[in-house]
């Protein structure tokens, strides 16, 4: 949300904001960004899934967890052995 606009009213200053948006949304608006860029993240919003997007990234936290608990049953044989 981007401030538009304050004003004072008594003792109170009242603050008026602008519709929230994306930063997809914000990129798209923007007359900075090529029309070239904007045709491309178009065609690559339209592949996003959001649910597959959550499952892949549970998939990976779950063998990041798997690879940190075999570590630590690695250092604790390694301590033991010693």
């Amino acid at each position: 949300m981007k401030l538009v606009s304050k004003e004072r009213v008594g003792g109170k200053v009242r603050k008026r904001y602008d519709a929230a948006t994306t930063p997809y949304q914000r990129v798209l608006d923007s007359p900075q960004i090529a029309d070239e860029v904007k045709a491309a993240l178009r065609q690559q919003y339209l592949t996003l899934n959001p649910v597959a997007l959550l499952r892949q990234i549970h998939r990976a936290q779950e063998t990041l967890w798997q690879l940190a608990v075999g570590m630590a049953v690695c250092e604790q044989a390694a301590q033991a052995v010693s």
